[in-house]
C-alpha cells in the first residue's frame, strides 16, 4: 500500500459517513482543488481515487469500513473525473464552489470534511500554486470554516502526510 493511501486512511478516520450526495459534493469540492492550477499530475489523480473511495465507503458506516484506503478501479475513476471535468475557469470553479458547499447545507462536519479532503488534495503533488493559495482562502470562506478550524485541519493534514522518521 502506498505512503499516500496510509496518509488518506490516517487523515479521514473519524470522518463521515455521509450521504450520498454530501460525499459527491465532498468530492466536487476536493476535484475544484485539484484542478483549479490547470495541471492535473499523476500524484493528484491517484490521489482523488484513494480519498473518492475512502469518501464512497464511508456511507457504509464506520464499523464497515474497508480496511485500509483502496483506490477506485480505472473505470470508476475516469467516470468520477468524466463527471467533474467541465470547463472550468476562474468564475465556473467559484460557482462550482458555491453550489457545492451550498449541497452540504448547514452540516458543518460535511464542511470540515470538505476542507480536509481538500487539504489533502492541495498536498498529494506537493507543489503550491499561488492560484491554489488563493482558492484555499476562498474555500474557507465560502465553507464558513473558522481560520482556527482550518489551521488545525491542515496541522492534522500534514501528519498525517508526513511519513514517520525511520530511527
Amino acid at each position: 500500500m502506498s505512503h499516500f493511501r496510509l496518509a488518506v486512511e490516517r487523515a479521514l478516520v473519524g470522518i463521515g459517513p455521509f450521504p450520498r450526495g454530501v460525499a459527491e459534493s465532498i468530492l466536487e469540492i476536493a476535484y475544484l482543488t485539484m484542478a483549479v492550477d490547470e495541471d492535473l499530475r499523476d500524484e493528484e489523480i491517484e490521489a482523488f481515487s484513494v480519498i473518492a473511495a475512502s469518501m464512497l465507503q464511508s456511507k457504509r458506516g464506520a464499523g464497515q469500513r474497508a480496511s485500509g484506503a483502496e483506490a477506485l478501479d480505472d473505470a470508476a475513476l475516469r467516470d468520477w473525473l468524466d463527471k467533474f471535468a467541465g470547463q472550468l475557469d476562474r468564475a465556473t470553479i467559484q460557482d462550482r464552489l458555491e453550489a457545492a458547499v451550498k449541497s452540504l447545507g448547514d452540516n458543518h462536519e460535511a464542511k470540515l470534511a470538505a476542507y480536509r479532503a481538500a487539504c489533502l488534495m492541495a498536498m498529494a503533488d506537493l507543489d503550491a500554486h499561488d492560484r491554489e493559495f488563493e482558492f484555499d482562502l476562498q474555500l474557507i470562506a465560502t465553507l464558513g470554516v473558522s481560520q482556527d478550524e482550518a489551521d488545525t485541519i491542515v496541522d492534522e493534514v500534514n501528519q498525517a502526510v508526513t511519513p514517520p522518521e525511520v530511527n
